[in-house]
């Protein structure tokens, strides 16, 4: 099934009809978007797309690691303010690059006490991921891993991605560490999101979400879902 950008598809999830639009490349062009940034990441927002939007544990990615991204971040953000213009092409992939892939490395590797691995810790937040799914949004898939989290999720009823995103986070945080009797921040402050811009966008999207265990060795793995068989 072929959409061109911009265009609309209804689609059936758990008996519910969902309004599904795919915005295109250019997210600039349309009023209807909205970005701001959080502690670390840029975010964009807008209530009709669906997002691939991840959160990871606050020790899976080295601090040094952190600081030294960071600090590429700021230089390139920096360099743009002063000479009063936009990022270039190649600045945009950069930090693409910064934002996601490198990031991607070090949690597929498994760094951290990758907390999520213990079964009691992975049903707490699947049930954290369900609890309000058909009220304040729409899962299409989602992804426990050992040491972060991934969903493909489309927002309802006029609710914001940080307020669920908030609910998750905060919740799970409260019950995780209750139930290993633990102290301290459980999650990165900050998380990842991406607009998913076209139909065939959003097959890949479900496919990586779907296979990340396999990219990080878990063959077996079994906290994971999908709505549907992602086409090609």
């Amino acid at each position: 099934m072929n959409l061109e950008n911009g265009e609309s598809s209804s689609c059936l999830f758990h008996g519910e009809e969902s309004s599904v639009w795919f915005p295109g490349v250019d997210l600039g062009r349309s009023p209807s978007f909205r970005r701001y940034v959080g502690n670390q990441l840029p975010h964009w927002s807008c209530g009709s797309v669906v997002y691939h939007v991840s959160f990871r544990l606050a020790d899976s990615v080295p601090m040094s690691k952190q600081r030294e991204w960071l600090a590429e971040r700021y230089e390139l953000t920096q360099r743009a303010r002063l000479e009063h213009r936009g990022f270039t092409e190649e600045e945009k992939e950069r930090l693409q690059y910064l934002y996601s892939h490198k990031i991607e490395y070090y949690l597929d590797a498994g760094y951290g006490a990758c907390l999520l691995r213990d079964e009691r810790v992975a049903e707490i937040v699947k049930q954290s991921l369900e609890y309000y799914n058909e009220e304040k949004y729409l899962l299409h898939a989602w992804c426990i891993m050992p040491n972060h989290v991934h969903t493909a999720m489309e927002l309802w009823n006029g609710h914001e991605q940080r307020e669920v995103l908030h609910g998750w986070k905060s919740y799970t945080a409260h019950a995780i560490n209750k139930c290993l009797g633990r102290k301290g921040n459980l999650w990165q402050a900050d998380y990842y999101n991406h607009i998913i811009r076209s139909w065939e966008e959003y097959g890949q999207q479900l496919r990586y979400i779907w296979n990340n265990p396999l990219q990080a060795g878990l063959y077996s793995w079994k906290w994971r879902w999908r709505c549907c068989e992602p086409f090609s």
